[in-house]
């Protein structure tokens, strides 16, 4: 499978290109066995570094007879303080950006923003993330490292904040200056406020209303009515369908095994019932 189509998002598919750039083709296609296989272990994330178990094959000819446990590890270079906080500021001052953030998504052009302070909040080149493993093997990365990079590729699938955590900004940190910038400020209120109770009716459908007959009524006015009506009638415009709920989740929530976009996936089928429903009425 070519490596850019191991990964669901552009995010996940970006981190890979990266890591096809200095990896060897061979290395990639047995750590994907070694992922597919199952022999990932143990994971997990410290700050900007990611530890892995991953278990190796046995090999008698080189003296292994038992299925050995290598020790992998993975430590992303940290954006310093002073670049977060020039891009805070700017991701801020931009509603498109700061909005989609604030709904557990990531913006297709994050990158552009951060690239014109000179931040890379994915890792450009090897030098941005440096790796290891107890195996033998001297080149590096290996095929366990290899096997870690593609198990993080469909983790930050999953959860590309996990990106922030990984260059040293943490999810709380982000979320939290992030609503503490004016445009940030704002739409965390609209989001905390509370939706007004429900108000009972009288009834489930409309009930008519009575009115009193004039005296006379001229055949003119009875056939054609007071008003003129118009000649033409604008249609109405579309109900704006937010969906709040479904995009926190963000596109790729942990029960969505789809490659399709979820929030997309359901945008397509909302408008699809709206048109149903329209063509119903």
């Amino acid at each position: 499978m070519p490596i850019h189509k191991m990964s669901k998002t552009w995010w996940g598919r970006r981190f890979l290109e990266v890591l096809a750039s200095f990896t060897e083709a061979g290395r990639l296609a047995r750590g994907q066995q070694y992922l597919s296989n199952h022999r990932v272990s143990r994971w997990e994330i410290r700050g900007n570094r990611v530890e892995a178990s991953i278990k190796g094959k046995i090999n008698p000819y080189y003296g292994i007879h038992e299925v050995p446990v290598y020790e992998t590890w993975l430590t992303f270079a940290p954006i310093p303080h002073v670049a977060w906080d020039e891009a805070l500021s700017l991701i801020g001052s931009r509603a498109g950006y700061i909005s989609r953030l604030l709904f557990n998504e990531m913006p297709d052009e994050i990158e552009r923003p951060l690239s014109e302070l000179g931040v890379n909040l994915l890792p450009s080149s090897q030098l941005d993330v440096a790796s290891g493993c107890s195996c033998p093997d001297f080149e590096n990365p290996c095929k366990h490292v290899a096997a870690l990079y593609l198990m993080l590729a469909g983790r930050l699938d999953q959860d590309p904040f996990l990106l922030f955590e990984l260059r040293g900004l943490s999810r709380g940190e982000l979320i939290q200056r992030l609503r503490a910038t004016p445009l940030g400020t704002a739409l965390a209120s609209a989001l905390d406020e509370a939706p007004p109770p429900p108000q009972s009716a009288t009834s489930f459908f409309s009930r008519p209303m009575e009115q009193a007959l004039p005296d006379s009524v001229s055949p003119r006015t009875f056939w054609r009515g007071q008003r003129k009506l118009p000649a033409g009638v604008e249609p109405p415009p579309p109900a704006a369908v937010s969906g709040i709920l479904i995009r926190k989740g963000g596109d790729f929530p942990p029960f969505w095994e789809k490659d399709e976009s979820f929030v997309e996936v359901m945008d397509a089928f909302y408008e699809q019932v709206r048109k149903k429903g329209k063509d119903w009425l």
